[in-house]
């Protein structure tokens, strides 16, 4: 992700690692209207029904190319300038209000395995250059491209980056403190996932700041928002509202984490029937031992779905000894994907479409069988898998990990003050 962004050179302290903003918050009225569902969440053609239905979803802000309803090519500019629109008619039915004043927040997600409480604040854009901030998948260029754009022209995010930071008791001691201090401001969301929002009281603020300022933080969800911050202040190194960005920090110990399935395209058109032939020729594939369960049995192991039916695939052995080379994802790509079926995820964006677990297999052979595409069911990773392939600094193929449930976009707004909000003081 580095772009050769300057870091401080003239011996100052680094700038905080999370720091309040004086952001603007969705009035409750509008919540139900605006707050968009999780992205990752819907296919293309339920995020073109969305926007159709609804006006004030936030989602037509941030929609992208696939989400359009022609299949005409777009151009970056004209997305951005779609995505400008629609936050002007929020900005002009005062669905959103400021807050008046710089504050961190805490974001709650109420769900059926638990409960997780993240602190929303800014974070040092420099930060994942300097260690701070620590990444571990790869993202694509067309995608960071697109972000980026839209980060400077429309002038506004209301979209954080999800991190997790290793739990402490002093953290989790200062979230039940503001829970139990304050009513939320903010309820939404349906039975099976609940979301609260606070606003951190002022007593409350430095003492939270200054149990993260130290720790290293980890993206769990965005890291193509991330490594488009990194190139907007790349091309705009003296601007302060990009020199910061919004992100919500969980304790790693509350995150559940699902598994991104792979769809992929067979870059040599064979029949379904040839397809699996050389697969099974060349690999450790069985039937599945049970049409109601066609998933991974474990670690080293995927479902594979092709030409209408579900089989069990044993992984190739990991070659190399970093922690990305023993994971699942690495070994499918490395072993599988690129060589076997030339779906190169790494160069080739559309060779590999994703599908996150929660979707259900139903819906992965759907669109497999739908788009001729070879299906592979994954098991999860795991958080601390995630975090050792940070530290090492490696890289995992893109979409390698859905941590769910996910903060919403719609809920709050960092103002840029430029583009459609170039009448409005930065936040």
């Amino acid at each position: 992700m580095t772009v050769g962004v300057p870091s401080p050179d003239d011996g100052s302290r680094p700038e905080p690692l999370v720091a309040p903003f004086a952001g603007w918050m969705v009035r409750p009225d509008w919540a139900e209207r605006v707050i968009s569902r999780a992205y990752d969440n819907l296919t293309p053609q339920q995020r073109r029904e969305l926007v159709a239905a609804n006006p004030y979803s936030y989602m037509n802000v941030t929609r992208s190319q696939e989400d359009l309803f022609d299949d005409a090519d777009v151009s970056h500019d004209e997305l951005v300038s779609e995505g400008a629109a629609a936050l002007q008619r929020l900005l002009q039915v005062q669905a959103f209000t400021p807050t008046g004043r710089p504050a961190l927040y805490l974001y709650r997600l109420t769900h059926a395995r638990g409960t997780q409480t993240g602190v929303v604040g800014t974070v040092p854009v420099r930060g994942f250059d300097d260690g701070r901030i620590r990444i571990h998948e790869r993202v694509h260029a067309e995608r960071v491209n697109l972000l980026s754009a839209h980060l400077q022209g429309v002038g506004a995010t209301s979209s954080p980056v999800a991190m997790a930071v290793r739990s402490s008791g002093e953290l989790h001691r200062l979230l039940g403190e503001v829970t139990a201090a304050v009513p939320p401001d903010l309820e939404f969301g349906s039975p099976e996932v609940r979301h609260q929002v606070w606003t951190v009281p002022d007593r409350h603020t430095t003492p939270l700041a200054a149990t993260l300022g130290n720790e290293v933080l980890y993206v769990t969800d965005g890291h193509h928002r991330s490594a488009a911050a990194v190139q907007a202040l790349a091309s705009e190194p003296d601007n302060p509202g990009l020199a910061r960005t919004m992100a919500v920090i969980f304790p790693e110990d509350q995150l559940h984490v699902q598994a991104f399935h792979r769809l992929a395209a067979d870059r040599f058109d064979r029949p379904p029937e040839e397809c699996l032939g050389a697969l099974t020729e060349a690999l450790e594939v069985s039937p599945s031992v049970s049409p109601d369960d066609p998933g991974p049995l474990g670690k080293g192991t995927a479902g594979l779905y092709v030409g209408g039916s579900w089989h069990r695939l044993a992984l190739p052995p990991a070659t190399g000894n970093g922690a990305v080379s023993r994971l699942d994802v690495e070994r499918l790509r490395r072993s599988v994907l690129a060589p076997m079926l030339g779906a190169d995820e790494l160069t080739r964006p559309d060779a590999v479409h994703y599908l996150p677990a929660s979707a259900g297999l139903g819906e992965m052979a759907r669109r497999c069988d739908d788009e001729h595409r070879v299906g592979f069911a994954l098991h999860p990773l795991s958080v601390g898998e995630l975090m050792a392939v940070a530290d090492e600094g490696g890289l995992m193929p893109p979409k390698s990990s859905f941590f769910a449930p996910k903060p919403r976009s719609g809920v709050f707004l960092r103002v840029l003050g430029r583009g459609a909000t170039a009448d409005l003081p930065p936040s």
